[in-house]
């Protein structure tokens, strides 16, 4: 029997311990910066920072994406044709052939 479930949820308690004790690490670190504040609350602003990072890395990944594939439908060679002034010498060659055939 195939197994489908290929993230069992070992891995997805591996990863959250993994990020909890990471930002641990940063509050021992940041605690040194502030020492005024207490634990729980330097915890807080860095796990609400680490959201904010997440959240703004995924909406820009879906923008970015979007745009790259409006630029494969309208006929863009590849995702970085807007940094050329035109095609490839070769490619429009390469282009006239093909409509010949």
């Amino acid at each position: 029997m195939i197994n489908s479930n290929r993230h069992p949820f070992k891995y997805l308690a591996k990863l959250f311990l993994a990020g909890f004790l990471i930002a641990g690490l940063i509050v021992v670190a940041a605690q040194d910066l502030a020492p005024n504040i207490s634990y729980a609350k330097l915890f807080a602003y860095v796990f609400f920072g680490l959201a904010a990072l997440a959240v703004n890395l995924v909406g820009l990944s879906v923008i970015y994406l979007n745009v790259y594939q409006w630029v494969l439908r309208k006929g863009g060679t590849d995702t970085a044709w807007f940094w050329f002034s035109s095609e490839p010498k070769g490619l429009i060659v390469i282009r006239e052939k093909l409509r010949k055939h």
